[in-house]
């Protein structure tokens, strides 16, 4: 089978997809040395790791990268190919929602800095979705396209 037209504009736009992966990556890192610090009882720490600025970061990063991939130029061209694959789509855009609730949430804690200690979980649980949620898109593209080949 040959590919689709479409297909080389949404490979340059999957690669530019992976640097955002690449960009946030960076802020997720940094999110774990906050968790890793309160895990370790290092309060002190926390106003040099600046857990509002990495949670605004974050807020950015996933709200434009989620908007990237939620685009018709992107899943949209891809469901238009493969139309089986909606469920699997519109489940991760839902997850899209629901990720950015999760960081407004962290973000509301980070406004008192006596609540910091109770970032911990929350945002474990969402770094932990988050890579999960990328595992998740990574392997639908790649099935995608294989199954173009």
């Amino acid at each position: 089978m040959s590919l689709p037209q479409s297909m080389p504009s949404l490979f340059g736009r999957f690669t530019a997809i992976l640097k955002d992966h690449e960009h946030l990556g960076t802020t997720l890192r940094e999110l774990k040395a906050l968790c890793g610090a309160l895990e370790a009882g290092q309060q002190e720490r926390l106003p040099e790791l600046q857990p509002q600025r990495l949670l605004m970061a974050l807020k950015a990063g996933l709200s434009h990268h989620f908007g990237a991939e939620e685009s018709e130029a992107y899943f949209g061209t891809v469901v238009t190919e493969d139309p089986a694959l909606e469920p699997e789509i519109a489940a991760l855009k839902a997850e899209h929602a629901a990720m950015l609730a999760a960081v407004e949430l962290l973000l509301r804690l980070t406004e008192d800095p006596g609540r910091w200690l109770h970032l911990l979980a929350p945002t474990r649980a969402l770094v932990l979705q988050l890579e999960r949620h990328e595992g998740a898109e990574s392997k639908l593209l790649r099935d995608f396209f294989f199954s173009k080949t």
